[in-house]
């Protein structure tokens, strides 16, 4: 069937369609019709051809018997028509199995870079055992794209199949290059005779000895042999650089700055060649220049000198060496991102890292150092937007939440932050070295701030079994306990956190002035060390919670109760327990004997933080009440007092004479002339077996001046009266002999 041009082209558009659809049944037709009707395209339209030739090439691979002589005629055709693209022979190198030598020699040196064409090489090269071809054009491409981890998992299968080849063959084995790679595929079993190996020179037996200790000892001992040992022989740059791998793996930064020194300059050869021989001894050359060596001993070096030395003039030149080599390094930008960072230069940071972002830095890595950014500026909404992004692509790890939460806890989004940490302290895993024992202390402030100090004492049990005891985490969460008691008003026990860490020299500064104070409250032991305060500890312009709580205790504890009181109070206004402030500004007013400014104080707390009154404290201000004689006041006060709190007011108390509420009451009464209140309260002292004197003597003297008629009840109180061992001042044995007359004369004769 005749088509038109057009026709053709629409014919093939609709076989690119059935195509991706996987729809190859239909295919058929329409391709043999494309066949027919290809000339009418002529070369006037080769782009138009290079389409057929393309899509046939990709229908050719459907089928499960691979015409390759075909295959390869239709690459040969789009390279005559000169619209041959790389994407046609990775098609082709792709069958590795069957492809052509020829296929590949004038794909990798048309495209020299492509680093698909070469992995199909190399797979072929493995596929034909010729072993050492296939490591020199792996280490060629992963010259180019050190990155390319299928490239790294295939160099190191090939260089094993090397080894057993070396070791099945009749011929001589190489000691040098079994040596490179049982060093590279980690074979114990061949490094072994090796160390010992007449065939190599000392330096390369000191390799093979190195490496078999470093993979059998614990990374200290190591170290240790790195010392004493190691570092006083003769080795070669690659054991140098396997040393420095090694002890940078395990953070040893001090000795990776002792092993590495400045890397050689690479040598690169000329790109220049016109055959395929030519063009191996080129991948050669480069894969053995030292490029990406020299890179990776710049950055071993910058790393060291971040972690370790401090000293920022080596990691820039670490830093410019080495990007100087490759400009678009990501390590070496990260490298130059945490040279900004040292000097808190954060915008320039932020900028370094999405450059290595840019340059192939992976998503995950990436967002880990924008929440370092994010954290170090307190950008906490940043952060969660970072969290919100990473969350997308991968799956929440503890670092992640531990900064989501630390961040709606620094935006005051505390339920969110308690929901988050809960999720995380119960769905993962918690190792030893991870961000767990930080999740429960941000959880700890929570429970602080929410005054739940069951929880929170909990929770720092569970994050000190993550520290050494006596470690510094371990004595700052126990400076966060001092605080904690102190607000929940155990002093007696907030005084055996404090002195643990100060004699651990390990208290807290702004917590000193809180330990002199606990000291002076309670007369609980006072180091030596911990001295005296003076005016000259007062904070002159403070600003910070800490600044006031402490300038009110060195005030309180100078005497000057009436700042301290007023230092206490704007602490309060800045702390998350507000009550608990307000209440020690009280308690300070109370030590310098300022009633009417405490029963102030008390209606403040009453108003502005009504969940910190408890027993002691309303009780305290009903005393206040009743020192200033305002009785009515006072008795509203008491009687709150029983009936918000009857077991402190009455089944804790004594049930005699000293009962605090009975006795106050009566006063009371007393005071306000009320004679029936005071009769009734005073009563209540009588029931006893053995009344107190006092008692009688009262209310013989309120029956006497209100109730002179009633001449049983003096009679009564003065018969008791009459029984007590005292010396009796108004009269009393008198009064019941005129009494008992009174009685007999009116009633009985």
């Amino acid at each position: 069937m005749s088509l038109t041009r057009q026709e053709v082209i629409t014919q093939i558009a609709r076989a690119e369609e059935l195509y991706k659809a996987n729809l190859y049944v239909p295919m058929q037709p329409i391709m043999a019709n494309i066949q027919e009707n290809i000339e009418i395209l002529g070369e006037s339209y080769p782009a138009d051809t290079a389409r057929y030739y393309r899509m046939y090439m990709l229908y050719i691979g459907v089928f499960e018997e691979l015409n390759m002589p075909v295959l390869e005629s239709y690459l040969q055709a789009l390279i005559n028509i000169n619209e041959i693209l790389p994407s046609d022979y990775e098609c082709v190198c792709s069958y590795y199995k069957h492809c052509e030598e020829w296929v590949y020699e004038k794909a990798l040196m048309t495209y020299p870079y492509n680093e698909t064409l070469h992995i199909h090489y190399a797979l072929k090269l493995q596929e034909e055992s010729r072993f050492e071809e296939a490591i020199s054009t792996l280490k060629y491409i992963l010259e180019c794209y050190p990155a390319l981890t299928e490239a790294r998992f295939l160099l190191w299968e090939v260089k094993t199949a090397r080894i057993e080849q070396l070791r099945i063959s009749n011929e001589a084995e190489d000691a040098y290059e079994l040596l490179n790679l049982a060093s590279d595929t980690h074979r114990k079993e061949i490094l072994t005779p090796l160390q010992f190996d007449d065939n190599l020179d000392q330096v390369d037996q000191n390799l093979a000895r190195i490496q078999l200790t470093l993979w059998s000892n614990k990374s200290i001992d190591n170290k240790k042999q790195w010392i004493s040992e190691w570092r006083h022989l003769e080795l070669t740059d690659t054991t140098r650089f396997l040393l420095a791998d090694y002890a940078q793996s395990f953070m040893m930064y001090d000795m990776v700055s002792q092993i590495l020194k400045e890397p050689s300059k690479p040598e690169f050869p000329e790109e220049n060649y016109t055959n395929f021989q030519e063009y191996q001894n080129y991948m050669k050359a480069l894969a053995n220049s030292g490029w990406q060596l020299a890179q990776h001993q710049y950055l071993f070096i910058g790393n060291s000198a971040y972690y370790h030395t401090k000293n920022k003039q080596v990691i820039d030149i670490s830093v410019e060496r080495g990007l100087a080599l490759n400009p678009k390094n990501p390590l070496l930008l990260v490298l130059k991102a945490k040279s900004f960072f040292f000097v808190k230069d954060y915008n320039a940071t932020g900028a370094a890292y999405h450059e290595a972002f840019k340059n192939g830095l992976r998503m995950s890595e990436y967002l880990f150092y924008l929440l370092e950014v994010n954290s170090r500026i307190e950008s906490w909404q940043g952060i969660l937007d970072v969290v919100v992004q990473f969350h997308r692509r991968k799956t929440p790890t503890l670092k992640t939440l531990f900064f989501q939460s630390r961040a709606l806890i620094k935006l005051g989004r505390f339920d969110e932050a308690h929901e988050v940490i809960n999720e995380s302290l119960s769905d993962f895993p918690l190792p030893s070295h991870s961000y767990a024992p930080w999740l429960y202390n941000l959880r700890m402030i929570i429970h602080a701030r929410n005054q739940n100090y069951k929880a929170f004492f909990e929770d720092m049990k569970e994050e000190i079994s993550f520290y050494k005891i006596g470690d510094g985490n371990y004595c700052s969460t126990m400076n966060m306990c001092v605080e904690a008691l102190l607000e929940k008003g155990d002093y007696a026990e907030c005084h055996k956190y404090a002195i643990y860490n100060f004699e651990q020299e390990k208290l807290a500064p702004y917590l000193e002035p809180v330990f002199q104070w606990i000291c002076y409250e309670t007369f609980l032991e006072k180091p030596e060390g911990l001295g005296e305060v003076s005016t000259d500890d007062l904070i002159a312009n403070p600003t910070t919670f800490s600044d006031y709580r402490n300038n009110g205790f060195i005030h309180w504890m100078l005497r000057n109760n009436a700042a301290g009181s007023a230092s206490l109070k704007k602490a309060a206004d800045l702390s998350t327990n507000k009550g608990a402030y307000l209440k020690l500004a009280f308690e300070c007013l109370l030590a310098g004997f300022d009633n009417p400014a405490a029963i102030t104080l008390y209606e403040t707390i009453k108003k502005e933080a009504p969940e910190a009154r408890d027993w002691k404290l309303d009780f305290q201000y009903a005393n206040l009440l009743e020192e200033e004689n305002r009785y009515k006041e006072a008795f509203v006060a008491y009687q709150h007092l029983g009936q918000s709190y009857p077991e402190e007011s009455f089944f804790n108390l004594p049930k005699d004479e000293y009962n605090v509420m009975l006795r106050v009451f009566k006063k009371f009464t007393k005071g306000l002339n009320d004679v029936e209140g005071f009769t009734k309260y005073n009563a209540m002292y009588l029931s006893k077996d053995n009344p107190s004197e006092d008692a009688l003597l009262e209310h013989l003297e309120v029956a006497t001046t209100n109730y002179k008629e009633d001449v049983f009840l003096q009679h009564n109180l003065l018969e008791s009266i009459s029984k007590l061992d005292i010396e009796f001042e108004n009269n009393e044995l008198e009064m019941l002999k005129e009494m008992k007359s009174r009685i007999r004369n009116n009633y009985f004769v």
